[in-house]
């Protein structure tokens, strides 16, 4: 992991059906105890291109970095998808910092492909879950980046998700863990 300086931008990036306002406390606890200077990417979950606004996370990040020349991401659920696709697809890859993505399902959902078999469900879940995460689509991250990616996941089962899909595993309710898990995280 690269070395990080208490005044690096962090840039927080909120999932399905969120605006980034719930990122209040995370945001207060890392600006006044850990000295960040931290920012809200906010996003349409539901509407939109998946690579546009990867794109525009991108021309976030390179505002936000011009001062240090570093940014970390956080990515929570959908969110830390857009962030994998800012990085991978958009030369994030290569810039100073790291990445964390919390409880986002890289490597596929069941909850989602569940929901998704019912069509009344279709519109609540939008184009970026059914295209970009329902279906386990490859991903890995290269070792050599100077960005490090890593994931956090959790095991308590409160999510809406355990409606839609069987969890033979651990699992937060939504996410099962080996759907965060992509060759190449720390």
């Amino acid at each position: 992991m690269s070395p990080i300086s208490q005044r690096d931008p962090v840039i927080l990036v909120h999932g399905l059906w969120m605006t980034g306002l719930e990122f209040g406390v995370l945001r207060q606890r890392l600006q006044t105890r850990h000295g960040f200077d931290v920012h809200v990417f906010s996003y349409s979950s539901l509407h939109g291109s998946a690579v546009e606004i990867a794109g525009e996370l991108a021309e976030f990040v390179g505002v936000q970095a011009q001062a240090s020349g570093r940014v970390h991401l956080v990515g929570h659920s959908l969110g830390g998808a857009i962030v994998y696709k800012a990085l991978a697809e958009h030369g994030l890859r290569d810039r100073p910092g790291n990445a964390v993505l919390l409880g986002s399902p890289l490597n596929g959902s069941r909850a989602a492909q569940g929901a998704a078999r019912l069509a009344v469900l279709r519109p609540l879940l939008g184009p970026h879950i059914l295209h970009g995460l329902a279906e386990p689509c490859g991903r890995c991250w290269s070792c050599g980046s100077p960005t490090a990616l890593g994931a956090i996941a959790g095991t308590r089962r409160m999510g809406a998700g355990q409606f839609f899909a069987h969890f033979d595993e651990e699992n937060d309710g939504t996410v099962a863990l080996s759907e965060t898990m992509i060759p190449g995280l720390r």
